[in-house]
């Protein structure tokens, strides 16, 4: 396939092993797109996937990023190399259990991509057997992991760039990226249709958890936010 946004295309090879890219990946694109870097950065791809997000950024920023990727799935590893090759540009991908494997380094931004909504309707609706998301019937198992260790892999002035989305304890989310850093930034917010799939399979769920879903118009909505966190 062929990824676009705004004004860049990054050819992409795709797996049914390995997440495809989606609206959480166009709202990360979307945060870090609109930054302008002084000097060259070091960029963290949390949870790369297919690798779009370090690629888009590469291919944005140029010599002003060098950009690292990881991943727990070895799947997505092996396809975020093909795909770097594809598009032709540098970047360091490793396999690792959120940030474990990189603790000899520090970056200025870790932009966060791991799985992050209930997982009961993860597995149901977003994501297979092959693909990892073992994010916890709240969904912010791993983004509380990734928001509580951050801070000892990111420089002095570094960002943590997180997305954060209604299906999952999003409340609980924010506390914890408040009491984390000294600054917490709404700088994308995207409302989008709740799936049928998602009304009619998680009845039961969808009236516990009652912050999950909103109405405006009659129309069933979720979101998609992403966070630029400051130390």
């Amino acid at each position: 396939m062929i990824y676009k946004f705004q004004n860049k295309k990054i050819n992409l090879k795709l797996s049914k092993k390995v997440f495809t890219p989606n609206l959480t990946t166009d709202c990360l694109i979307e945060a870090i797109s609109n930054k302008k870097f002084k000097r060259k950065l070091k960029i963290l791809d949390l949870g790369c996937g297919s690798g779009v997000v370090g690629i888009f950024i590469k291919k944005h920023f140029k010599n002003k990023a060098d950009v690292f990727m990881s991943d727990y799935s070895l799947d997505a590893v092996k396809l975020s190399k093909e795909n770097i090759k594809l598009n032709k540009i540098k970047a360091k991908v490793i396999k690792s259990n959120v940030l474990t494997e990189w603790k000899d380094e520090k970056f200025d931004i870790i932009v966060d991509d791991i799985s992050a909504i209930n997982s009961k309707i993860a597995s149901k609706i977003w994501y297979n057997k092959s693909i990892p998301h073992k994010c916890g019937e709240d969904g912010i198992k791993l983004s509380l992991e990734v928001i509580k260790n951050s801070k000892n892999y990111l420089n002095k002035n570094g960002k943590l760039i997180i997305p954060c989305i209604s299906i999952s304890n999003h409340k609980k989310l924010i506390k914890e990226l408040k009491k984390n850093f000294k600054s917490v930034k709404l700088v994308v917010n995207k409302e989008w249709p709740a799936p049928k799939v998602l009304l009619s399979k998680f009845k039961k769920l969808l009236k516990d958890k009652d912050d999950y879903i909103y109405f405006k118009y009659g129309v069933a909505l979720c979101f998609t936010r992403v966070y630029e966190c400051a130390l």
